[in-house]
């Protein structure tokens, strides 16, 4: 099989495309043939070791393979699995960490990859197998942001910074489902889609947030590093906030008694599928701004460390 490997920390020419062989599904273990895989900001991140999600890792465990999401049809599966079948249609995010044998979880940016049976969803029927692998983790992300700690009700007041991002937009989406009321900044080009969302957009270029925006119930902030400390000051008392980047500093917030959370990811699988069928129904969407072959990531991981990518960049395995 083919995939991309890093034998190093570093930057984008670490990414090396190989031959490698196909691995075998131990026990609770499925054997994916990955027909596309998301990408994200904790890819890049992953592969310049600036991520916590890589913090002691040596020498010895590389090569790594980088990517914690995709979709693809299932090959095999191991020992004790019982929820998908060979030939089911399914998408995942991959765990972070080690594997039970001890190396680190190889990620999705390969042709076959292994996933954990509690990390896999069953696509609904006739699901775009492109948006599909941009899900996972996102839509994760998303979930556990809205429903699990900001805790999102009908009426509410919620913002979001980095409303047009591939979380953002989910963010989005969902907590207007919930019945709040939404604001969320973008840039100047991406004001029609928050519009097609049901928010009401700002545009961070050319406004303050705090001379548009009334008092929140909620933050949710996929910004932070200029956004987190001057969204203190626009919550309601006994609002929440929640910041997307793993190593943001919350202090600020918690020295104010200020409810603050960074979301925890954990197997969904139910919660995943549902989100999917919405897509797949027309109930929400899942923008996919690029498709890139699997040889071209590089470009991928340098558009994402711009900071500004619209939805999902999706590499497609198929070639």
């Amino acid at each position: 099989m083919r995939q991309i490997q890093i034998d190093r920390f570093g930057g984008v020419d670490e990414l090396i495309l190989r031959e490698a062989p196909v691995p075998v599904p131990g026990p609770g273990e499925v054997l994916v043939r990955l027909q596309a895989a998301g990408t994200n900001p904790i890819d890049y991140k992953m592969r310049d070791g600036s991520s916590g999600a890589v913090r002691g890792l040596t020498a010895e465990d590389f090569p790594l393979v980088l990517g914690r999401e995709g979709a693809g049809i299932v090959e095999s599966v191991g020992e004790g699995v019982g929820g998908v079948h060979v030939g089911d249609l399914v998408f995942g995010v991959l765990p972070f960490g080690r594997a039970a044998h001890g190396t680190p979880v190889q990620g999705c940016y390969s042709e076959y990859a292994l996933f954990p049976e509690p990390s896999l969803s069953i696509a609904p029927a006739g699901a775009d197998v492109i948006p599909l692998a941009g899900l996972a983790l996102a839509g994760s992300t998303a979930w556990v942001a809205v429903h699990e700690q900001a805790r999102v009700q009908a009426g509410e007041k919620v913002l979001v910074h980095g409303g047009a991002g591939g979380v953002g937009q989910l963010m989005v989406q969902l907590c207007r489902a919930a019945g709040a009321e939404v604001w969320a900044t973008a840039s100047t080009r991406n004001q029609d889609r928050l519009r097609e969302l049901g928010a009401t957009p700002v545009d961070y270029t050319t406004t303050d947030f705090r001379q548009v925006v009334p008092p929140v119930d909620v933050v949710l902030d996929a910004v932070y590093f200029d956004t987190f400390v001057p969204s203190l000051d626009q919550l309601v008392d006994g609002g929440r906030i929640v910041v997307l980047p793993t190593l943001a500093d919350t202090t600020p917030a918690k020295q104010r008694g200020i409810e603050v959370h960074i979301p925890a990811i954990h197997p969904m699988p139910d919660e995943l599928a549902d989100l999917a069928r919405r897509i797949n129904d027309g109930l929400m969407s899942l923008e996919v701004s690029q498709v890139l072959p699997l040889d071209q990531v590089a470009e991928a991981h340098r558009q994402l460390e711009t900071g500004h990518t619209r939805g999902k960049i999706v590499l497609d395995l198929r070639g």
